[in-house]
C-alpha cells in the first residue's frame, strides 16, 4: 500500500518521513521576547510538513515550496523573526506582473502566518504590505472548428482526456487522477471522488456527444489520462495547431463552461457540474457563445466525421 502511494504521489514517503523526523528533532533557542529563534529554512521545512499533515494537495505543497525556497536563497540561516515588511516589498517589486506579485505575497504570507501560530515570530510583516489587485483577462476558449481539429489530431490515448475536459469541464488535476471505474457510460456520469481536490465530491453528467465518443474508445480500464509526458507532447502539437505560444490555463474547462451555459441556459446547474459558485463561473469562466456556434460545437455527426468514426 505504501509503495503504491509512493508511485501515485511521485515521491518516496519513507525517505520523506525520515527527513521530517530529523527536522522536528532539531534543537531551538528561546529568545527573551518569548519567540523561538528559528531559521527561515527550518520554518519552511516545518510548514511543508504541516501542510501535508493538513491533507493539502501535493500540487499546492510543491508550489509553496518552490516559491519559499527561492525567497530564502542566500539567507537560509537567518531568523524568521528578523524579516521586515520593507524587504519583502522590495523583493516583490522586481516582478512587473501583478499576478506574479500577488502570488509571491500569498506564498510568503502563508509562511509568516504559520510562524506566528508556532510562536517563531510575533507578527506577519506581509500584513503591512498593500494587497495586489490584478486585472483579470477574459478566459480563452476554442471555436467549434478548433475543437474538431484538436480531436482529429489527437492520438487515441489522448481522446478521453480531451473529451472529459472540453465537454464536461473536469479539471486537469482531476483528470490525471481519474480512473475508468469513476465513469459510468450507462448513467452518463463521472464521479469526481477526490476530496483533496477542492475538498468536495461531485457527480458530473456527460453530454450524449461525450458518451458516444467515449463508448468507442478501445480501452476502458485503468487510468483515463495518459502519462504527463504524453500530455506535454500533445500540448506542443496542439499549440501549433491553434497558433498560440502558450497553453491557456484551464482552456478546456473554460470551453466546456461556456458551451454548456449556451446550451442549457442555467448558470446554477453548470456551476454545480463544474464544482464552482455561480459568481466564479460568470466572472472567471464564461465567454459568450452564439446559437450557431453552440449548435456546431455539440454536433455529434461533425465530430464523428473528424474522428473518422462516421
Amino acid at each position: 500500500m505504501l509503495l503504491q502511494r509512493c508511485v501515485t504521489e511521485g515521491r518516496c514517503l519513507i525517505l520523506q518521513t525520515i527527513a521530517e523526523t530529523k527536522i522536528l528533532q532539531q534543537p531551538r533557542q528561546l529568545l527573551i521576547g518569548g519567540c523561538e529563534s528559528v531559521s527561515i529554512s527550518r520554518c519552511i521545512d516545518e510548514l511543508l510538513i504541516a501542510k501535508r499533515g493538513g491533507n493539502k494537495t501535493e500540487r499546492y505543497v510543491k508550489s509553496l515550496e518552490h516559491y519559499l525556497r527561492q525567497f530564502s536563497v542566500g539567507r537560509e540561516s537567518r531568523a524568521i523573526s528578523d524579516f521586515t515588511f520593507s524587504e519583502i516589498e522590495l523583493w516583490m517589486s522586481k516582478y512587473q506582473c501583478a499576478d506574479t506579485r500577488r502570488t509571491w505575497l500569498s506564498r510568503v504570507s502563508a509562511l509568516f502566518s504559520f510562524c506566528v501560530r508556532r510562536g517563531y515570530s510575533d507578527k506577519n510583516p506581509c500584513e503591512r504590505i498593500e494587497p495586489v489587485t490584478c486585472d483579470r483577462k477574459p478566459p480563452a476558449i476554442v471555436t467549434p472548428a478548433q475543437s474538431r481539429d484538436l480531436l482529429a489530431a489527437a492520438p487515441k490515448v489522448m481522446r478521453p482526456y480531451i473529451i472529459l475536459g472540453m465537454y464536461a469541464g473536469i479539471r486537469p488535476e482531476e483528470l490525471t487522477r481519474l480512473d475508468w471505474s469513476h465513469i459510468n457510460l450507462e448513467t452518463a456520469t463521472v464521479n469526481i471522488d477526490f476530496p483533496k481536490v477542492r475538498g468536495r465530491r461531485r457527480i458530473v453528467p456527460l453530454d450524449p456527444l461525450a458518451v458516444e465518443i467515449l463508448r468507442l474508445h478501445p480501452l476502458k480500464t485503468g487510468a483515463v489520462a495518459p502519462c504527463r509526458a504524453t500530455i506535454s507532447r500533445w500540448r506542443v502539437r496542439a499549440r501549433k495547431l491553434l497558433g498560440i505560444a502558450k497553453w491557456p490555463q484551464d482552456l478546456f474547462r473554460h470551453t466546456a463552461a461556456s458551451y454548456l451555459l449556451a446550451k442549457h441556459q442555467d448558470a446554477a446547474k453548470v456551476a454545480l457540474w463544474l464544482g464552482n459558485s455561480v459568481k466564479v463561473l460568470m466572472s472567471h469562466y464564461i465567454v459568450p457563445v452564439g446559437n450557431d456556434d453552440c449548435a456546431e460545437f455539440w454536433a455529434g455527426k461533425a465530430k464523428n466525421v473528424a474522428l473518422g468514426l462516421a
